[in-house]
């Protein structure tokens, strides 16, 4: 009697087993038509999953930037006037690394004649100012003594309309107010 007991009760679990496994099965197949029906169609229209140069200038334009120039089949040039200075901001997407890189050029450019105590505070209000800033990070070329605000936006996941937007406004308020600062450090002055 045990044997037959021990007999049905194993039936009987391998019939649910089996009934568990045809429910989950069917869940599933549901949960796969549904993820299926799911496109990028649900993402925001303001919202690039691959990014292009072409996106940039959209976004550039739905922003309300009318003079930018694509200088290549890379690099978009917008002018920046500011209350302190005027540069231009270069964008370039770097498609392979999945990077759009974005720079103060124009920005401000060393004299040779800069002594080196004044290099040295420049160069230490560089450091302070990157130490504070959130987006961004101000660089110094030697060789050229051009000094510039850059910043990135990773393209892993794509872009927003609205990221882009405060990368750029970020960037170029941040670049016009901290001017003066880094023109009186180039001078030997203190801030």
């Amino acid at each position: 009697m045990f044997l037959l007991l021990l007999v049905l009760t194993g039936c009987a679990s391998q019939k649910l087993l089996r009934l568990e496994n045809q429910l989950l099965e069917r869940e599933n197949t549901e949960i796969k038509s549904k993820l299926e029906q799911c496109t990028d169609s649900s993402l925001p229209d303001d919202y690039a999953v691959s990014v292009e140069l072409k996106t940039v200038a959209s976004f550039l334009t739905k922003a309300g930037y009318k003079d930018f120039k694509q200088l290549n089949d890379q690099v978009i040039s917008v002018p920046w006037q500011g209350k302190n200075t005027q540069f231009s901001v270069n964008i370039q997407l770097f498609e392979r690394e999945k990077v759009l890189f974005l720079a103060a050029n124009g920005y401000l450019r060393l004299e040779q004649a800069t002594t080196s105590k004044s290099m040295v505070l420049l160069l230490t209000q560089l450091a302070a100012l990157n130490y504070d800033l959130l987006i961004g990070k101000f660089q110094l070329n030697p060789s050229t003594g051009d000094i510039t605000l850059s910043a990135e936006i990773n393209l892993d996941d794509g872009m927003g309309f609205q990221t882009f937007q405060s990368v750029l406004h970020h960037l170029g308020q941040t670049a016009d107010k901290k001017y003066p600062d880094l023109v009186r450090a180039a001078k030997g002055q203190g801030i």
